[in-house]
């Protein structure tokens, strides 16, 4: 059921789809809050990204959401009560990053220990 890794990238797109093109903007708690929601939601729809469709190139993933990011953060200045800012696409892009260095860096750390336990099931190392 290989399908089943693209449900929690579904979901993420669809998350970031909703709240990056509703007419209102998510409400806030403090100033400027609304660049965690781009960093970390571009960041989780970079990871799920790499996660549902492992055999995407790293530059075409990068390139993909890059693009989704921009064409929401674009979206924006088209609806009533929003508006497209740098500061934004800024915190989507570093989000895009920071899922994909993420992904990366927990790949690094998974492989080796996954090595080292097929080699104790297979009685190699």
């Amino acid at each position: 059921m290989p399908y089943l890794r693209a449900v929690p990238f579904l979901i993420v797109l669809v998350v970031v789809l909703f709240n990056g093109l509703k007419s209102e903007p998510v409400p806030q708690l403090f100033d400027q809050q609304d660049k965690l929601h781009h960093l970390f939601g571009f960041a989780a729809l970079a990871f799920t990204l790499r996660l549902a469709f492992p055999r995407v190139s790293f530059l075409w993933g990068l390139l993909l959401t890059v693009a989704a990011a921009l064409l929401i953060e674009m979206g924006q200045g088209f609806l009533p009560n929003r508006m497209a800012s740098r500061w934004d696409m800024l915190a989507n892009v570093l989000g895009v990053l920071l899922g994909w260095g993420v992904f990366v860096v927990g790949a690094g750390l998974v492989a080796p220990a996954s090595r080292r336990a097929a080699g104790r099931v297979t009685g190699t190392l």
